[in-house]
């Protein structure tokens, strides 16, 4: 398979089937009522890890574990335990259970913070992982109302540079780009199951030719910039940068099965141009090789990401809410139109102010009889 249709085959697979993504990453954010918070992680590791392996290779979690993480273990609904790591006759012992049961340990590892501004400050994934490239800002508002007290959590992930010369909106809006990565804006809203085939089937279209004329400029610049190494060329390097636009809408447009040096060999009628893929050390291989390191990160884990709030949830965007738990799904798609931002809000009531105000308006009252009364 040729080095762009291997490229563009890859873009298309890790933007478009987030299922082969590895095992999802568990992580869960809790917000205290005091404004103190936690973040905790979620897995099932493997029996080095459970009697206290904790190498890199053992070590299923995206963070080192050291003194400030606690742990803890449970099988299936059992009580959390603490102790950790397990001795060699109480794993053989829950083993025995949990191949009669077929549940399996979960391990749970939390850090608390005094704050969400210690948490944004000291909070970091390991460097091996690729989510801990992303940058994330974690910010939390807590106002007090007398009656309720209102908590509004962000978490921002700012936007991935793909570096392509041609933005997205030149072939959709910026609501369908957000629609088409993150599902949000709900622009299907009012339209039958028919209506929303085709228009989800027109974005999907318009993405395709994104991609497809972003990797064909990629490979292109390549060409330019090893075109003096042939030794024949069919026209001056600036007049085939000139001719750019005219070989790509005469041949390409938008086929997602394309090989640039059979495309440029077949408008020149020549051969010429097979001499820059030919060579096991050819820059269009060196080329291919770099775009695969360089779209990586969409082959990482998805997390599945978990908040709770104190209180009653009022507010949450692209959630889905169960008490006082949001969840969203965490992909590298998301980050691709704009910066991702997780956001909700809560409200928790404060108990003694509903009782001394319900106090207050006793006494009132009763001052407002008693005068008369005694009168």
């Amino acid at each position: 398979m040729k080095p762009i249709v291997r490229s563009i085959l890859l873009l298309a697979i890790i933007l478009l089937v987030p299922s082969c993504t590895p095992k999802p990453i568990n992580m869960l954010t809790g917000i205290n009522p005091d404004g103190s918070c936690y973040r905790e992680f979620s897995d099932t590791p493997d029996s080095l890890f459970l009697m206290g392996d904790k190498s890199e290779k053992h070590n299923p979690f995206p963070v080192f574990i050291d003194s400030n993480w606690q742990i803890s273990w449970t099988l299936g609904d059992s009580k959390p335990r603490t102790d950790f790591p397990l001795s060699k006759a109480t794993f053989d012992s829950i083993k025995n259970k949990s191949q009669k049961s077929k549940e399996n340990i979960v391990v749970r590892i939390r850090r608390n913070y005094q704050s969400v501004e210690d948490l944004d400050s000291q909070f970091r994934l390991k460097n091996a992982n690729d989510w801990g490239k992303v940058t994330v800002k974690h910010r939390l508002e807590k106002k007090f109302r007398w009656f309720y007290t209102y908590y509004t959590y962000k978490e921002t992930y700012k936007k991935l540079k793909l570096d392509f010369d041609i933005p997205i909106e030149k072939y959709m809006t910026k609501e369908e780009a957000q629609f088409w990565f993150t599902g949000k804006p709900e622009i299907t809203k009012g339209m039958n199951g028919l209506e929303i085939r085709e228009y989800v089937g027109q974005i999907e279209d318009n993405y395709n030719k994104w991609v497809v004329r972003n990797l064909w400029n990629e490979e292109f610049k390549v060409v330019l910039k090893n075109y003096d190494n042939l030794t024949q060329k069919p026209v001056t390097k600036e007049k085939l940068r000139t001719l750019n636009d005219s070989i790509f809408n005469s041949k390409i447009n938008s086929s997602m099965d394309f090989d640039i040096i059979k495309t440029l060999n077949t408008f020149f009628k020549t051969n010429v141009f097979s001499t820059l893929s030919a060579k096991e050390n050819s820059p269009l291989k060196k080329y291919d090789e770099d775009t695969n390191l360089r779209f990586a990160f969409f082959f990482s884990q998805a997390i599945n990401y978990k908040l709770c709030l104190p209180g009653d949830i009022i507010q949450a965007n692209n959630a889905v809410v169960d008490g006082e738990t949001l969840t969203w799904k965490l992909t590298p798609q998301r980050l691709i139109p704009d910066d991702y931002i997780l956001e909700a809000q809560s409200r928790k009531a404060n108990i003694w102010a509903f009782i001394l105000t319900g106090l207050i308006v006793i006494v009132a009252l009763g001052s407002f009889i008693w005068k008369p009364w005694k009168r």
